[in-house]
C-alpha cells in the first residue's frame, strides 16, 4: 500500500434510510419506491465520479462508494436496501436485536426477505441489550442510522409520529441537526423532495420539519453531494494539500522553547528533547486504542492502520508545528531584550557605539525575518489545524466502535467545513460501520478502552498542569526581580549621589551611566518575560489543564460505576469527546487573539 493511499481518502457518501413498515406503508407502492430510491443513488454514485475526475490530489484512486445503511425492518428499510444493491451501493445492517429475537418481529416470510440482505450485507452492527419489540431498541438503531449517514432516506406518509424512534421522530431530529432529508412519499403523490437547511438563505437554529426548506431531490442532489464531499476551497484546499503531500521535515529542531521549559523548572534537564515527535511514536502511543479491535473484519482492518496512520501524522505535524511556533515567539522576545542590551551598551562603552549599533541592526533584522518567516509558514495555524484534526481522529478510533461516526454532529455541514473537520469526515465515511455484536464481552472491551484514555489523557494533563504553573511562576518571579532591582538600581543612584556626590563611579564607569543602563534595560527585560508569558498563554493553559482532568477523573468516576449497557457507553463516549476537544477550542480562541507579531 502506498503513502498516498492512505493519506488520500477513498471518496464515499453514505445514506441512511427510516421509514413506515406495513400495513402503514401499502406494498403497492414498493415498486415506485424501489425505482425512485436507485435513480437517486446512481445520481450520487455518478457524482462522486465526477468530484474523484476534478480533484485527484484529495482522494485515492479508488472508485468512489455510494454506500446505504438500514435497520432492515419490514418495509421502508427493506426495500431500500434492495434498492442499493440493485443500484451497486454497498450495504451495511444495523440490528436493534440479535437476529433470533429481531425474528420475532417479523412474519417467517418478511424475515426471510431480510436475512438475505443480511447476508449481503457487508458489514452487521447488532444491538444485545434490549427484549423483542422494545420501541428503545428502534430508537437506538435509528440514533445509529443518523449518526452513520450523510443523506437520510425518508419514506414516509406525511403524518405524525406514531412511537418513540418512529419515523417522524428520526426525519425531526435529522432536520433538527441540518442534515439531509430525501423525503419518499410513501402514497405516492408528490415526486421525491430534499428536505435540509442548507437550502435557505440565512441558516435557522433547530430548523423544525414544518419550516425546512424543500426542493426536487433529483435536481438539488448533485449540488448537495458536492456541497457534503468536495474537498475545501482557496486557502482551506491548500492547507488540506499541505498534510496530505507534506514539504516539511519529519522531524524538527529547536532550542528556544526546550531551554525555557528547562530554565523555568517545567521540564527536568532528563526529560528534555530538542526535536519533535515522531508519526511512529504517536501511532505506537494510540495503537493501544485500536487493537483490541483488529479483528473487526474491514473495519478492524482499516481502524489499525490506515486510520491509525492519519492521526499519527496529524498528531506528529502538530508536535512539529507547536515547537517551531513556541520556539519562534520565546526566540524574538529573547532577542529583543537583547536588542535594548546593545543599543544601552553604547552609554558604557562609546567608543563601540558603531558596532554596537550594527549589531542591534542586525538582531532587530533577525527578529523581522523570524516574524515574516512564522507567518508565512502560519506556524500557529498549522499547529491548531493538526492538533484538532489529531483529536477529532483519536475520538473517532473510540465512536467508531460503538458504530457512531458522527457525520454531522460537530459543525452543521450547511457551510464548507474547515480542511481538518472535512478530513475527519472523509475519513468517517470510508470507515463505515463496525460489523460486532454489542455483547457484554465487546462492550466491556471497549470500556477497558475508554478508561485507558481517559487514564492517559487525564495524566498528561495532570502533568502539563503543574509544569505550565510552574513556568509560569518562575516567569512572574524573574520579572518581579527586574522589576525589583530597578526600584533598587534607583535607590542606590540616590544614595550614591546624595553620599558622595555625581561624579561617584564603579569600575571605572560613571554611576549615571551605570544606573541609566540597568534602569531601562531591567524593565525591558521584564516586558520581554511577560509577552512570554503571554503569549505561551503558561496560565490558562495550567488552569485548563486541571479543568479537564478533573472532568476526566469525573468521568471515569461515572463510567465505572455504569451498568455495563450500549447505550451508556454512547452517552459517556460523547461526554469524553465533549472534554478532550476544549483545548483545542480554546487553542482556536487563543489564536484569534494572539497571533505571531512583532514584539511591541
Amino acid at each position: 500500500m502506498t503513502e498516498s493511499r492512505v493519506f488520500e481518502p477513498r471518496l464515499a457518501l453514505r445514506f441512511g434510510v427510516t421509514g413506515h413498515r406495513p400495513p402503514r406503508l401499502d406494498t403497492r407502492h414498493e415498486s415506485r419506491i424501489r425505482e425512485e430510491i436507485s435513480g437517486l443513488l446512481r445520481i450520487a454514485g455518478n457524482r462522486l465520479k465526477d468530484l474523484q475526475r476534478t480533484h485527484p490530489d484529495c482522494f485515492s484512486d479508488d472508485t468512489p462508494t455510494v454506500k446505504l445503511l438500514s435497520s432492515l425492518a419490514e418495509g421502508a428499510d427493506v426495500i431500500a436496501a434492495e434498492a442499493a444493491l440493485e443500484s451497486d451501493a454497498s450495504l451495511s445492517a444495523c440490528l436493534p436485536f440479535t437476529p433470533d429475537v429481531y425474528a420475532k418481529d417479523f412474519k417467517p416470510a418478511n424475515w426471510e426477505r431480510s436475512a438475505r440482505l443480511i447476508e449481503r450485507a457487508t458489514s452487521t452492527m447488532v444491538l444485545a441489550d434490549y427484549p423483542s419489540g422494545s420501541e428503545a431498541a428502534y430508537e437506538m438503531a435509528g440514533q445509529i442510522v443518523l449518526s452513520q449517514c450523510d443523506i437520510l432516506f425518508a419514506i414516509w406518509d406525511g403524518e405524525a409520529a406514531g412511537g418513540r424512534g418512529g419515523t417522524t421522530h428520526v426525519i425531526a431530529e435529522a432536520v433538527a441537526r441540518h442534515q439531509p432529508v430525501i423525503h419518499i412519499d410513501a402514497t405516492g403523490e408528490k415526486p421525491p423532495q430534499l428536505l435540509w437547511s442548507g437550502l435557505h438563505a440565512a441558516i435557522p437554529d433547530r430548523p423544525t420539519i414544518d419550516g425546512v426548506e424543500r426542493a426536487n431531490a433529483s435536481e438539488a442532489l448533485p449540488a448537495l453531494v458536492e456541497a457534503l464531499c468536495a474537498p475545501p476551497k482557496e486557502g482551506q484546499r491548500e492547507a488540506l494539500l499541505h498534510f496530505l503531500h507534506p514539504r516539511v521535515k519529519r522531524r524538527s529542531h529547536a532550542i528556544a522553547w526546550p531551554l525555557l521549559l528547562w530554565v523555568t523548572g517545567a521540564k527536568k534537564l532528563s526529560k528534555l528533547s530538542l526535536s519533535s515527535q515522531l508519526a511512529e511514536d504517536s501511532a505506537q502511543q494510540a495503537k493501544g486504542l485500536v487493537r483490541p479491535f483488529s479483528e473487526v473484519g474491514h473495519f478492524g482492518k482499516f481502524l489499525n492502520t490506515d486510520l491509525l496512520e492519519r492521526y499519527a501524522r496529524a498528531d506528529a505535524q502538530a508536535s512539529l508545528f507547536a515547537l517551531r511556533f513556541r520556539s519562534s515567539f520565546v526566540v524574538n522576545f529573547a532577542l529583543s531584550g537583547l536588542a535594548v542590551l546593545l543599543a544601552l551598551s553604547g552609554l558604557l562603552f562609546p567608543e563601540f557605539k558603531k558596532i554596537l549599533i550594527t549589531a542591534e541592526l542586525l538582531v532587530i533584522l533577525i527578529i523581522i525575518v523570524n516574524t515574516r518567516r512564522a507567518s508565512r509558514i502560519d506556524f500557529h495555524r498549522r499547529w491548531i489545524d493538526r492538533r484538532h484534526l489529531a483529536e477529532r481522529l483519536r475520538q473517532l478510533m473510540i465512536t467508531s466502535i460503538l458504530g457512531r461516526l458522527g457525520l454531522r454532529e460537530v459543525e452543521n455541514g450547511t457551510h464548507e467545513p474547515g480542511w481538518a473537520s472535512w478530513y475527519a469526515r472523509a475519513s468517517a465515511r470510508e470507515l463505515g460501520l463496525v460489523g460486532a455484536k454489542m455483547d457484554e464481552a465487546y462492550l466491556s472491551r471497549l470500556r477497558q478502552t475508554m478508561l485507558d484514555l481517559i487514564d492517559d489523557q487525564a495524566g498528561y494533563h495532570r502533568a502539563n498542569q503543574h509544569a505550565m504553573h510552574r513556568a509560569n511562576h518562575r516567569l512572574h518571579l524573574i520579572g518581579d526581580c527586574f522589576f525589583a532591582g530597578t526600584i533598587a538600581a534607583c535607590l542606590t543612584y540616590l544614595f550614591v549621589s546624595f553620599t558622595m556626590g555625581k561624579d561617584a563611579g564603579l569600575m571605572g564607569f560613571g554611576m549615571a551611566e551605570i544606573v541609566t543602563l540597568l534602569t531601562a534595560l531591567f524593565p525591558a527585560l521584564a516586558a520581554a518575560l511577560y509577552g512570554i508569558r503571554m503569549q505561551g498563554d503558561f496560565a490558562a493553559t495550567s488552569e485548563r489543564s486541571a479543568l479537564i482532568a478533573r472532568m476526566l477523573e469525573g468521568l471515569k468516576v461515572a463510567l465505572e460505576a455504569d451498568p455495563l449497557r450500549y447505550d451508556r457507553l454512547v452517552e459517556r463516549s460523547r461526554r469524553l469527546s465533549e472534554i478532550l476537544l476544549v483545548d483545542v477550542q480554546q487553542w482556536q480562541l487563543h489564536f484569534e487573539t494572539r497571533p505571531m507579531s512583532l514584539p511591541g
